[in-house]
């Protein structure tokens, strides 16, 4: 059974008085252990979507399910889920201990449990040493770690997470990054992203969907996304001397000085074409494949603006 299905969800707005969809006919599945990326530009219904999943927003038509409930008839679901945005701030005067400790009592836990499981984070996001601290003494990567070690206080098997990494300096984003997969692999905790990062959702998820303008675009894993969008890719090698042109010409190569490239099918390896250029005793010194980012599937979808 998927953790999250969503099944017809449209969600109009009231806009200088003409409805306006922020979503329609909304439909995918989202299975456990994924971890899944929403991708779009602003104003796509990225975050329509995730308010109706958390339920802040009510669907006007459609059905969600998460863990196979109506999260708007059964409250119970939010126990096994946590949300956690880039914009997540907590009381600067608050020590970082008394924030697990609020939490807590929020989320309805024992006592030995609040204990417990905060003793258990803090010495897996490492943030044992700043217990004692004030969140305004803290550091940004330090904020980072405990941001997230709040949303798995309740042991989520689903967590949301809206633009984890907005505004976090590079190598925080990474160690942000790496959380992230930690958490969905050792903790088996499912993951639903959103991130206008397009290197991020290449890295994390196991499938994404694009919206744009309140409607699914395409929806599968990264690789096939790109593949069904771009049905080539560009394969350039140094070699120490060109021998053979002709051959080379009729093959598809196009010649600058030492440098060969050609343009290959994407489902296509590359060794049958070394080896080809082997057999022709055309030593290779460098090898460069450019396939199509994420990035680059973005702009052609939305017809060269980003």
């Amino acid at each position: 059974m998927p953790v999250v299905e969503v099944e017809n969800v449209s969600k109009k707005f009231k806009y200088q008085g003409k409805d306006f969809f922020a979503l329609k006919d909304i439909s995918f599945d989202i299975e456990e252990g994924e971890i899944f990326g929403i991708l779009g530009p602003n104003g796509a219904g990225k975050s329509t979507l995730l308010n109706i999943l958390i339920g802040i927003l009510f669907p006007d038509s459609g059905n969600v399910k998460i863990f196979g409930k109506n999260p708007l008839k059964n409250n119970d679901l939010f126990e096994k889920m946590n949300f956690v945005s880039g914009e997540t701030r907590f009381h600067w005067a608050l020590k970082v201990k008394d924030i697990f400790e609020f939490h807590g009592r929020l989320y309805g836990i024992p006592k030995n449990k609040r204990i417990t499981e905060t003793k258990k984070l803090a010495k897996f996001f490492e943030i044992e040493r700043i217990m004692e601290s004030k969140f305004s003494n803290i550091s940004t990567g330090e904020r980072m770690r405990l941001i997230m070690a709040k949303a798995l206080l309740n042991s989520p098997e689903l967590l949301l997470l809206d633009e984890p990494t907005v505004g976090l300096d590079p190598d925080i984003a990474i160690k942000a990054r790496n959380e992230i997969k930690r958490i969905n692999k050792e903790l088996g905790t499912t993951i639903i992203l959103t991130s206008h990062y397009m290197h991020e959702l290449e890295q994390l998820c196991d499938r994404i969907a694009f919206i744009n303008k309140g409607r699914i675009v395409d929806i599968g894993t990264v690789e096939s996304v790109k593949l069904r969008k771009f049905a080539t890719y560009d394969l350039i090698i140094k070699v120490r001397s060109v021998k053979n042109k002709e051959f080379l010409r009729k093959r598809g190569f196009v010649i600058k000085g030492n440098i060969l490239k050609k343009e290959l099918p994407a489902d296509e390896n590359i060794s049958e074409t070394l080896s080809m250029l082997a057999e022709k005793g055309i030593e290779i010194t460098e090898i460069e494949s450019r396939k199509p980012t994420l990035e680059d599937y973005f702009v052609k979808i939305l017809g060269g603006k980003k």
